[in-house]
C-alpha cells in the first residue's frame, strides 16, 4: 500500500514544479521524483496531473476558507482565496477546465456557505428566527458572494481581488444582522398547501 504521506509529497512537488515549468509541461515522472514516491503511488491517488492539480487547489482553497469562519475575518478569508486564485492562474484555469464551471460553481458555493452558517448563527444567538428563514439567509448571502467571485474568474482575474473583497464587504456589512432582524420581526409564513 503507498505512503499515506504521498498525496501531501506529490503536492508540494507541484506547487514546488509550478514555480519555474508551467503546468503543460510538469510530468508525473517529474513529481514522482521529486516526491520521492513511484508511479505507481501517484495513480494510487490520482488519476492524472489535472487530478492532482484539482485536489492541490480544493484543499489550498478549503484552507484558506476554513482558517476565517467568523463574521470578523470572513473577507480575510475570500481574500486569501482570490489573492490564491490571481496568483496561481494556470491552475485555476486548469481545474476549472477539468471541473466545469457549475462543478467548481457548486465546490466553491459549499467553502463559503461553510463560512456563511456559522456567521448566521453567530448574528441569530439573540434572535428568534426560524430555521427555514436562517438557512435561506446563509443561502442568500453566499449565493451574492459567489455571483461576485463568479463573475470575477469569468472576467480573468483581472480586477484587483483587494478591491473586489474590499467592495464585497462593505455592502455586506451590518446586511446579515438586518436581514435576520426583519426574519424575526416578520417570519416566513409555512405554506398552506401540505
Amino acid at each position: 500500500m503507498p505512503h499515506t504521506d504521498a498525496k501531501t509529497a506529490l503536492a508540494r512537488a507541484l506547487r514546488d514544479a509550478l514555480t519555474t515549468t508551467p503546468l503543460s509541461k510538469v510530468t508525473v515522472s517529474g513529481l514522482t521524483r521529486a516526491a520521492g514516491v513511484t508511479r505507481q503511488a501517484f495513480y494510487y491517488h490520482f488519476s492524472d496531473i489535472r487530478d492532482l492539480t484539482v485536489w492541490v487547489f480544493k484543499r489550498e482553497v478549503g484552507n484558506q476558507v476554513a482558517t476565517h469562519s467568523t463574521y470578523d475575518e470572513w473577507s480575510d478569508g475570500l481574500l486569501a482565496v482570490l489573492v490564491w486564485m490571481q496568483s496561481h492562474p494556470e491552475e485555476t484555469r486548469s481545474v476549472l477546465s477539468s471541473l466545469g464551471m457549475e462543478e467548481f460553481q457548486i465546490f466553491l458555493y459549499k467553502q463559503l456557505h461553510s463560512v456563511m452558517e456559522p456567521i448566521v448563527d453567530e448574528l441569530s444567538q439573540d434572535l428568534r428566527v426560524t430555521e427555514g428563514d436562517r438557512v435561506f439567509i446563509a443561502d442568500h448571502f453566499t449565493l451574492c458572494v459567489l455571483g461576485h467571485v463568479s463573475q470575477w474568474l469569468a472576467s480573468g482575474m483581472s480586477s484587483d481581488p483587494y478591491i473586489l473583497t474590499e467592495r464585497i464587504s462593505r455592502i455586506l456589512d451590518g446586511q446579515v444582522l438586518h436581514a435576520l432582524t426583519i426574519f424575526t420581526q416578520k417570519p416566513t409564513m409555512t405554506s398552506a398547501r401540505a
